[in-house]
């Protein structure tokens, strides 16, 4: 049960660290994160929303993960978002829109969108992992946040 717990924590380091990174980033560069909202492909009002929202789920990600009570629900916000993330980056890479937008901010910016993907679907597969063994540590120990198998 050790080397899960250390797995554990290793994973909410990265994923908080991701988060948290690109929450910041976001809002350290808020006029370049609204600009390059507002040239992707969903309406002005949902730019607007994201530009709000989505440092503020981050930041949520974050504080979830970080709080061992509330772990597992962190683990599972972490492969909403990341499903969310992916789910748009496959869907521009797969022609749906009809145009390509630019990329995200950060160090990621310099990242093509296959690159882009790759990324996401490793953080994908740390919160699914996160979500495994969460889940399995709270069954062990009774605790009632994990929904049973």
């Amino acid at each position: 049960m050790r080397r899960y717990q250390i797995i554990s924590e290793v994973l909410v380091m990265l994923l908080s660290g991701m988060f948290l990174y690109t929450a910041i980033s976001k809002l350290l560069d808020f006029e370049k994160t609204r600009l390059a909202l507002e040239n992707q492909v969903f309406p002005l009002w949902m730019a607007e929303g994201l530009l709000y929202g989505l440092p503020i789920f981050e930041f949520g990600a974050v504080v979830l993960l970080l709080i061992p009570k509330f772990r597992y629900i962190g683990f599972w916000f972490s492969l909403v978002l990341m499903t969310s993330f992916t789910g748009y980056i496959l869907a521009v890479m797969m022609g749906v829109f009809d145009r390509v937008p630019c990329s995200c901010g950060g160090v990621i910016d310099s990242l093509s969108w296959g690159e882009h993907l790759v990324f996401n679907v490793v953080f994908w597969g740390f919160a699914g992992v996160g979500v495994m063994l969460s889940g399995d540590r709270c069954r062990m120990s009774g605790v009632a946040s994990a929904p049973s198998r």
